[in-house]
C-alpha cells in the first residue's frame, strides 16, 4: 500500500514539475534590485561618547592622589573631628609612612616595573590606532 502511494506521489510530482516552465528574471532585474538597495537609507553611525568624560577622570584621579598623599604624608597623631563623628576613634592609629619606609624593593623588581610601564605606554597608542582603523573599515 505504501509503495503504491509513493508511486502515485512520484508521478504527481513529475507531472507538476514537467508542466512548470523554467522561470528567468527580467532583463533589468539587477538594476531594479540595486536601485532598491540604494534607496534604503544606510543607518547613521553613532559617534562614540565616553560614559565618563576626561574632565571627570581627571577630578577622580586628583582626588585619589590627594587622599593617598594625605594618608601617607598626613599627620597621624591629629585627632580629626570626622574620625570621632564616624565613631572610628577605637581603631588603632596607623602611620602608613612608617610602614612604607620599611619596604625595600630589589633592583630587578624596579626595572621590571619600569619596563612594564614603558611597554604599557607604547602599546596603548598602537592598540588604539589599530582598533580605530578596524572600526573605520
Amino acid at each position: 500500500m505504501k509503495e503504491n502511494a509513493d508511486k502515485h506521489l512520484d508521478k504527481l510530482s513529475r507531472k507538476v514539475i514537467g508542466k512548470s516552465a523554467i522561470e528567468s528574471p527580467s532583463f533589468d532585474f539587477t538594476q531594479v534590485v540595486m536601485h532598491q538597495v540604494q534607496a534604503l537609507q544606510s543607518p547613521k553611525a553613532t559617534t562614540y561618547v565616553p560614559l565618563i568624560s576626561k574632565r571627570v577622570w581627571l577630578v577622580i584621579a586628583l582626588m585619589f592622589v590627594g587622599v593617598m598623599s594625605y594618608l601617607i604624608f598626613g599627620s597621624s597623631a591629629a585627632n580629626n573631628k570626622w574620625v570621632t563623628a564616624l565613631g572610628l576613634e577605637h581603631l588603632p592609629d596607623v602611620d602608613l609612612s612608617y610602614f612604607l619606609a620599611q619596604v625595600e624593593f630589589s633592583q630587578t623588581l624596579i626595572y621590571a616595573i619600569m619596563l612594564f610601564g614603558i611597554m604599557l605606554c607604547v602599546q596603548i597608542p598602537i592598540l588604539k590606532r589599530y582598533f580605530d582603523k578596524r572600526l573605520e573599515a
